[in-house]
């Protein structure tokens, strides 16, 4: 068996990490784990073995590469992704003895939707305020001034992703990310400036934010499992509970 790396970028990427490992047997792809490393100390891994190759050491190896890169950058704690009714993937975590770190919930509001009355009007970031969005992000979400700067610069940067911003008498109050999904566009990166928390900040930019998306696309949001405010907010809009993703943890 052959594992490949392959390097791709994705939000929050490392140019020097690979994105994803490839297991080859007999010129056949019998394997495949993707890596995205939004922190500096976290890894998110997802892996698919087809199911007349699973057993036979395929995600082993595929999960020996990918810890091997993670210790090499400092990557300290990696997360497994796993669909919360895969049994399959429950039984993984068992194996490995896995600890649950988080749950979150998928909501989709599906297109095309209805007409909404004007929203508050939302500033289309770009690359001149990335510093601006960094600082918002780092506040809502306690990432790192340098966390934030390069998540903030992966998104603003590329032409695949947009960010608004809620602007208020020159601050900077909010900010949210779209980017492609398999089910549309996925909302991503929803902060508020905890300074303007509970109030009102995030459903007028939520309002806005559905004013300028496309009407025929359906949205995707994932919400941790324990923000039931921010699950609130979204059901208010119209999404619906998809599906649940467990994280287990492990150290390096």
């Amino acid at each position: 068996m052959e594992i490949r790396a392959v390097t791709a970028l994705g939000p929050g990427g490392d140019s020097g990490l690979p994105g994803c490992f490839q297991a080859w047997e007999g010129g056949r792809l019998v394997g495949s784990l993707s890596l995205f490393v939004p922190l500096v100390h976290t890894a998110e891994v997802s892996a698919f073995v087809p199911p007349e190759y699973r057993r036979r050491g395929v995600f082993s190896a595929l999960l020996r590469w990918a810890e091997e890169a993670c210790r090499e950058r400092g990557t300290a704690w990696v997360l497994f992704s796993c669909d919360g009714n895969s049994a399959d993937g429950q039984a993984v975590a068992e194996h490995w003895g896995l600890a649950l770190d988080h749950r979150e919930f998928v909501l989709v509001l599906r297109g095309p939707r209805p007409a909404l009355p004007a929203g508050p009007a939302l500033k289309r970031m770009g690359p001149q305020d990335v510093k601006a969005v960094a600082a918002l992000s780092g506040a809502a979400f306690g990432n790192t001034l340098k966390e934030a700067l390069d998540m903030a610069e992966a998104t603003l940067t590329d032409p695949a992703r947009r960010c608004w911003g809620l602007w208020e008498n020159g601050n900077l109050t909010a900010v949210a990310s779209v980017g492609p999904a398999a089910e549309g566009l996925s909302i991503y990166g929803v902060a508020v400036d905890p300074v303007w928390q509970g109030r009102g900040r995030g459903r007028r930019l939520m309002a806005g934010l559905l004013g300028v998306l496309p009407r025929e696309k359906s949205l995707v949001v994932e919400v941790d499992g324990e923000n039931r405010r921010a699950r609130a907010l979204y059901e208010k809009f119209g999404f619906r509970e998809n599906r649940r993703q467990d994280y287990f943890v492990r150290g390096l």
